[in-house]
């Protein structure tokens, strides 16, 4: 910890290994803390403590307090002394949740409890797919059939506040309706909240999956090393020459930049998706940051058929200065271009009843 606090760090956090409960929300939640407050604890069920984080701003004085030879270590009262220490310096606290750690034989139904419920993800994980939709009445009935005949446990469309007929559609085709402030990363984090799936496929509005598309998305997610999963990339009519094209100048982005995007259908299990807590709160290029951040826990998997998408887009605005707005677009999120910007230029691309924009 001084070794981060060296390095700049605004805070720092300690995690121990034997919580097999403790995730991303755990952390997430004291760093919350530590923006008020001088030091957080998450109690362990045995008497001592799970995680500690310190502020950076009283560091020199607590550190000698948590961590000094006055704390019983090994005993059921490490938590309490380490709070009474606290207080006599003056520092504030605050707690985490309780959680339950491994530490002896008779504690392993914890641990087994945690590989069972995995086990039965990784071989038949109910599946939710999230569609966004803003005004997309002539397609989103077809996107919700095409999730369902795919074998979805549960499909959920969230409106950004259509003036159409998109809701109504999207319900009647059996959708759950979820309303959330227009804007794809708030839409999207929206519907994953209401999730029930053990995995979530994240599906615009103009894309279908195929019937076995989530036997795909099962057999990608079957590796424990993969993160993220995507769909290839395809849109419109195969039997088109412009729909091939831009097909495959989709896929040679792809390549090129290693990533998944929106129009790919990704997918993930979804505590790995409340761990990274979800799409980050941006206009634009939320799906490309995503992926990012999953890249740096994992690896990244593409499923070996595609979700295909509208090709409208090209179609209304040219395949040359789509293609080169969207590269354009990579390039300046990638070089610190403002997202205000990105988010005009992408603006440009599409109907401004269609994009999901704030």
């Amino acid at each position: 910890m001084r070794t981060a606090f060296a390095e700049g760090a605004a805070a720092a956090i300690a995690v121990g290994s034997d919580a097999p409960d403790l995730g991303g929300a755990h952390v997430r939640a004291a760093l919350e803390a530590l923006a008020t407050g001088d030091v957080v604890l998450g109690p362990a069920t045995d008497g001592g403590y799970y995680l500690v984080g310190v502020s950076a701003s009283v560091a020199d004085r607590a550190l000698p307090v948590l961590f000094g030879p006055h704390i019983p270590w090994g005993t059921a009262d490490v938590l309490d002394a380490s709070l009474a220490a606290l207080g006599c310096e003056n520092l504030t606290s605050a707690l985490l949740e309780p959680l339950s750690d491994v530490d002896r034989p008779e504690d392993l139904g914890i641990w087994e409890r945690i590989i069972s419920a995995e086990s039965r993800t990784s071989t038949s994980p109910a599946v939710t797919v999230v569609i966004p939709a803003l005004n997309e009445e002539d397609l989103v009935a077809e996107a919700v059939r095409s999730a369902y005949a795919a074998g979805a446990h549960q499909v959920i469309v969230v409106d950004g506040g259509s003036s159409d007929e998109t809701t109504r559609r999207a319900s009647r085709a059996g959708a759950e309706i979820v309303l959330a402030p227009p804007g794809r990363a708030s839409q999207l984090n929206a519907g994953a909240s209401q999730a029930t799936g053990d995995v979530l496929v994240f599906l615009h509005a103009d894309s279908r999956l195929p019937r076995d598309g989530l036997e795909h998305v099962r057999r990608v997610l079957h590796d424990p090393e993969v993160v993220l999963g995507a769909f290839r990339f395809e849109v419109g009519n195969r039997s088109r020459f412009m729909d091939r094209l831009i097909t495959g100048v989709g896929r040679m982005r792809h390549r090129v930049f290693g990533l998944p995007y929106g129009d790919q259908a990704p997918f993930l299990r979804r505590r790995d998706f409340e761990d990274l807590g979800g799409f980050a709160d941006m206009p634009v290029m939320e799906d490309y940051e995503f992926a990012v951040r999953c890249k740096r826990l994992g690896r990244l998997g593409t499923a070996s058929v595609s979700a295909p998408g509208s090709s409208r887009a090209w179609h209304e605005h040219g395949l040359v200065r789509v293609t080169l707005t969207y590269m354009a677009m990579i390039a300046g999120y990638r070089t610190g271009v403002p997202l205000s910007r990105l988010a005009i230029w992408h603006a440009r691309l599409s109907s401004k009843d269609r994009v999901p924009m704030r």
